[in-house]
């Protein structure tokens, strides 16, 4: 049983982390040339922030499969690092869901490419001046859950 899990673990890690890593660490490029007018860049956007809000939810499913392994053999309580990675991938999903996900959410708003249902005219906006800021926010919360990602995979597997 602890191996199939195991399977399942780096397997939902490959399939959702992967992704979302990329998508986050590529969509704030994306929505300032959007801004600029590229309708490329525009579609491009929207499917960044699809990626990361849709397999950012499914990402959990990575600690939770950690656990289960660790619940399905004692060995693995024993080892620090086991709950020190854990304790990081809670933390990247809350940057994640925190701090990422409402930012894009802005941009994608004062785009115009949220769909009727999921926009907020109030608070899904951007003033003018709070795009290169927002930007630059968006490059540090993703470059701190690409970096906890790094530290987990070291964790895990060295």
């Amino acid at each position: 049983m602890t191996t199939i899990l195991i399977a399942l673990h780096v397997l939902a890690a490959v399939l959702f982390i992967g992704p979302v890593t990329f998508a986050v660490s590529t969509f704030h490029v994306q929505a300032l040339n959007a801004r600029g007018g590229d309708a490329r860049a525009a579609g491009a956007a929207k499917v960044l922030h699809k990626l990361s809000s849709t397999y950012g939810v499914l990402a959990a499913l990575v600690p939770l499969l950690g656990v289960s392994v660790m619940f399905t053999n004692s060995a693995y309580w024993s080892q620090g690092q086991f709950h020190v990675a854990l304790t990081l991938a809670v933390i990247a999903w809350i940057i994640l869901l925190v701090l990422i996900i409402p930012r894009q959410k802005k941009m994608m708003g004062s785009l115009g490419l949220l769909d009727a249902a999921d926009h907020d005219p109030e608070t899904d906006t951007l003033a003018d001046g709070e795009w290169l800021k927002t930007k630059k926010q968006l490059s540090m919360f993703g470059g701190i859950f690409s970096l906890l990602w790094l530290i987990m995979f070291v964790l895990m597997y060295v």
